[in-house]
């Protein structure tokens, strides 16, 4: 029998990781002591860790994982990483776009695509809302989930959609590992909800730049926002806001998609607002 330190040590796999796919059922150790919970494994586990770590390297689903581990099918297995297969070529192409950036960022021929920065007034709309806060790299189940939830809410309560949904980003000081988010939809009238927050957009001037394209180029938009704001010497007022004019809800083809990324420039009032 192998403790857990030495069992770790023989797998390269993390104690930590080790508790984990045990709590959910993916490596059972071969026993448990009752009284201290001290962990410990027989020497056949090893493979089976050794599997689960390769598996995971490939940042293969625990979900899936587990369905390899427990059928110890070749033909499941060679069907389940068919299927991954696509989901590591999109990734790929994602790391040649980031690698493609970086070569323009650093040798100055990169150039930012986004059209010109305008103004127009926000108006204190109702709307419902999800606060929350998630890490940067999680944004898009987060959203999807967000917006889930709210429209399902909308759809329950039978409120009127007053245009299309945004998300705001309250912290001053951006850290990806964790972000406030605000995610909203304008309604006729909001009503709160489980979950559900009623509110209204903060009135004032905003300053906003269009981005069209998928959202892996949106950084490009809040780039030209704080260009504008250094040349005009504007200090924004209020926080990051993002408007979904057309997105994934609307159409698949992310090159059709429409964000409005915007600052408030004007001062907010505090009452009655996100």
């Amino acid at each position: 029998m192998l403790s857990i330190g030495t069992f770790s040590r023989a797998t390269h796999v993390s104690i930590r990781a080790l508790r984990r796919y045990h709590e959910q059922g993916l490596l059972v150790p071969a026993e448990v002591d009752r009284g201290t919970g001290y962990r410990t494994y027989r020497q056949e586990q090893i493979l089976d860790a050794q599997l689960i770590r390769r598996l995971r390297d490939l940042d293969l689903p625990l979900s899936e994982v587990a369905q390899i581990i427990e059928a110890r099918d070749p033909d499941l297995t060679a069907t389940i990483l068919t299927g991954h297969r696509g989901v590591l070529q999109e990734r790929r192409a994602e790391v040649d776009r980031s690698l493609s950036e970086l070569v323009g960022l650093l040798d100055g021929s990169r150039r930012l695509s986004t059209g010109p920065v305008y103004e127009r007034p926000q108006r204190p709309d109702a709307v419902v809302l999800v606060r929350g806060r998630t890490p940067e790299s999680r944004f898009e189940q987060y959203f999807a989930a967000a917006f889930e939830r709210l429209h399902q809410h909308i759809e329950a309560i039978g409120l009127v959609p007053g245009g299309p949904g945004g998300a705001r980003f309250p912290d001053r000081h951006w850290d990806s590992g964790g972000v406030a988010v605000e995610v909203f939809v304008p309604v006729d009238t909001a009503v709160a909800g489980r979950g559900v927050e009623a509110g209204r957009l903060p009135v004032g001037r905003l300053a906003a730049v269009l981005h069209a394209g998928g959202y892996d180029g949106i950084d490009d938009a809040h780039a030209a926002l704080g260009g504008w704001a250094s040349a005009a010497g504007v200090e924004p007022a209020g926080c990051l806001q993002e408007l979904y004019l057309t997105g994934p809800g609307d159409t698949g083809d992310p090159l059709r998609w429409r964000t409005e990324v915007g600052w408030l420039i004007s001062p907010e009032p505090s009452k009655e607002t996100l």
